[in-house]
């Protein structure tokens, strides 16, 4: 007679759903990403894959690990697929509960993903497309992040009105005094550009000589240091919109600040 130990072993068979086993695939593979471990992340994503090729959110990690790596063809392709995937769960009416809802979640990571792709091709109509579309199911905006991120699409679309909305309900940082300031400009409101500014600069001054100086001054992000890296994360992202005469009005600025 079997006793209860005999029929353990290297044949025991896992009796967890497809589906659970996927989950925990991808689960580990959003962890791998936070370790920055992104060959075990495509692993465990192309994992669930195998298991559930429908799995909206394993898509969406995979086209994360491809976004980190530069291989943007590659990670579009897969935001795409994400969201076609995630729309067929979502709820008939369309509803605001964003992030928190489990049942959209994968849609919202989707278009903003894909945003951040297309922001990386300056498709800048695409990205606008995207976080609207976002935001008609999360109007919190990822707590103003989507604002924010909108805001550099308006003013590159040249729509500065629009802009300067999205950047009003956007979280009150840093990074969106400084654009605020610059959009304040170039609309010919020097006042209020200067009071942004002075905001911004008393939070995050270190924006101030990699735009004054650059490009002898390379915004090159430090591990080690997060406040530099966030002045350097923001240049990266906003340099091409500061001309000589908006990198000296802010420096104009910066030096009364000083005084």
């Amino acid at each position: 007679m079997e006793t209860g130990s005999g029929w353990a072993g290297a044949d025991t068979i896992d009796l967890r759903s497809e589906d659970v086993l996927a989950q925990e695939e991808e689960q580990l593979g959003w962890q791998h990403i936070e370790n920055g471990q992104l060959e075990h992340a495509e692993s465990h994503f192309r994992r669930a894959l195998e298991l559930d090729p429908f799995r909206a959110d394993a898509l969406n990690g995979l086209g994360t690990v491809y976004l980190k790596w530069g291989e943007l063809s590659q990670a579009l392709e897969l935001f795409q697929m994400a969201i076609a995937q995630a729309e067929l769960a979502l709820p008939r009416k369309k509803r605001h509960t964003g992030w928190q809802d489990e049942s959209i979640r994968p849609y919202l990571r989707g278009l903003y993903n894909l945003a951040t792709t297309l922001s990386r091709l300056e498709y800048w109509d695409g990205v606008r497309e995207s976080l609207e579309e976002l935001l008609a199911w999360d109007p919190a905006g990822m707590d103003g992040t989507i604002f924010y991120l909108l805001g550099h699409a308006y003013h590159r679309l040249g729509r500065l009105a629009e802009a300067l909305h999205a950047y009003r309900e956007a979280s009150g940082t840093a990074e969106v005094d400084y654009s605020m300031g610059l959009l304040y400009l170039e609309s010919q409101r020097t006042r209020d550009a200067e009071r942004a500014w002075t905001r911004a600069i008393h939070h995050l001054a270190e924006v101030v000589p990699l735009l004054r100086y650059y490009p002898r001054v390379q915004p090159i992000s430090s591990v080690g240091d997060t406040t530099f890296s966030r002045a350097a994360r923001y240049v990266e992202l906003q340099r091409d919109l500061w001309n000589e005469k908006a990198c000296q009005a802010l420096g104009r600025v910066a030096d009364s600040l000083e005084e």
